[in-house]
């Protein structure tokens, strides 16, 4: 008959008074191959935990904080019974749910899959693409635990000073972007974004329980003041010519941006459904923010949008290129390029028309937090980074009172000041 051990009583620190002291944990089971230990030295107590690996057929052990045999407990470092119990179970229910990954072995790639695995944000093609170009070629194969602060800085740093490249194209081919005095602003802009998912993906595996310290990459701190706003916006004059210059498909899906201030991931998506022209609405379902929204149209917006759905079913898109075909997330770089080109206006990316939307509003006197509840962005502090230059405030107004003319101006003409 196999033999039967007594377990100690644990929980009542009389009981724990009485027990010899020795150099093995005094254990008790809490469910099968799960155990709380308790370790009684000569000076000291403290508390143990202890799960059957499965897959290595051996006991995995962790320290849990000092038992409160001499000092009252305090929740973090030194636990009562009640406190060990729910820390050891809290860490047998991590080990059960990483499949009982030992984070000896655990690697950043490892980190990264679990990342992609449960990440619900709506850019998940763009971050995994940032990861498997960037981070994993680089930091793949490290184990997570021997991640050191040095070696994640330079990791930054290096992607910060790396020689910028426009988009390849169908044959890999990259060609360098030329150098200008805003290469290093803009590189370690760059490194930001790069580093952004990576931290998160340690983060992540920190919180979960997979390694016991997060130091190396809390100490990594973002390059300061990098991000500046992009302030560009077509002015009348420049709209009027890009709109007679565009393929009249395009044209269509140009007005639908300026009309709603829509990025062009919601904007080329719109169906029939989506229209409200009794409200005068239109409805964006899939957004960058992950939160739907309506935007409130003009007469004339209302008008566009009742001409572009005439004829067509709910279920239809209300914009398809010029071979009636659905357009795709980048099928507006190349008609953009040569529309600008063809109106002989500075070349600017399709998201310039949503900040043409906003600027308009802006300078128009429209609340910021109006313009950020139309545009969708996720804070108000988005919208006063881009537009509140362009809005009229008090503080411009007082400083514009207070300066005066300061003596440049004479008759409304241009006085030129000599110098001394």
């Amino acid at each position: 008959m196999p033999r039967i051990v007594r377990e100690a009583r644990l929980q009542e620190r009389s009981a724990r008074a009485r027990l010899a002291p020795r150099h093995h944990p005094y254990w008790r089971s809490i469910s099968q191959g799960r155990h709380l230990g308790y370790y009684k030295g000569r000076r000291s107590c403290s508390w143990i935990a202890r799960c059957f690996d499965p897959n290595e057929r051996e006991y995995l052990t962790k320290p849990l904080g000092a038992a409160d045999d001499h000092f009252p407990s305090d929740g973090t470092t030194i636990l009562n019974w009640k406190e060990a119990l729910e820390r050891a179970l809290e860490w047998f229910d991590t080990l059960a749910a990483n499949q009982f990954k030992r984070a000896d072995t655990y690697t950043v790639g490892d980190a990264l899959d679990d990342y992609l695995e449960t990440f619900t944000g709506k850019s998940l093609e763009k971050t995994r693409h940032t990861i498997e170009r960037h981070i994993r070629p680089a930091l793949g194969h490290r184990k997570v635990r021997e991640l050191t602060t040095a070696e994640l800085r330079k990791f930054q740093a290096d992607m910060a000073t790396r020689p910028s490249v426009y988009r390849a194209n169908r044959s890999g081919f990259a060609k360098p972007r030329p150098e200008d005095a805003d290469s290093v602003r803009r590189g370690k802009a760059n490194a930001n974004r790069i580093f952004t998912p990576l931290k998160a993906a340690l983060n992540r595996a920190f919180n979960d329980g997979r390694v016991p310290d997060d130091t190396a990459w809390r100490r990594v701190k973002p390059f300061a003041k990098v991000s500046v706003a992009r302030i560009r916006y077509f002015t009348p004059a420049e709209i009027e010519a890009l709109l007679d210059a565009a393929e009249p498909w395009f044209r269509k899906v140009m007005q639908a941006a300026l009309f709603t201030g829509g990025r062009w991931s919601e904007v080329y998506q719109i169906k029939v459904r989506d229209l409200d022209l009794r409200s005068g609405t239109v409805h964006f379902p899939e957004t960058k923010s992950g939160r739907p929204r309506y935007v409130h149209l003009t007469d004339d917006g209302n008008r566009f949008f009742a001409r572009c759905s005439t004829g067509k079913g709910l279920a239809d898109l209300l914009f398809l290129n010029q071979h009636g075909r659905p357009l795709g997330p980048s099928h507006q770089i190349r008609p953009m390029a040569e529309t600008c080109a063809k109106a002989r206006v500075e070349p600017a990316g399709f998201h310039i028309l949503r900040h043409t939307y906003g600027s308009t509003l802006a300078m128009a006197g429209v609340p910021l937090a109006v313009v950020a509840e139309s545009m969708g962005h996720a804070d108000e502090r988005i919208t006063r980074k881009h537009y509140a230059h362009l809005s009229p405030s008090y503080v411009r107004d007082t400083v514009r009172a207070g300066l005066g003319r300061l003596g440049s101006f004479a008759g409304g003409a241009l006085r030129l000041l000599e110098t001394a």
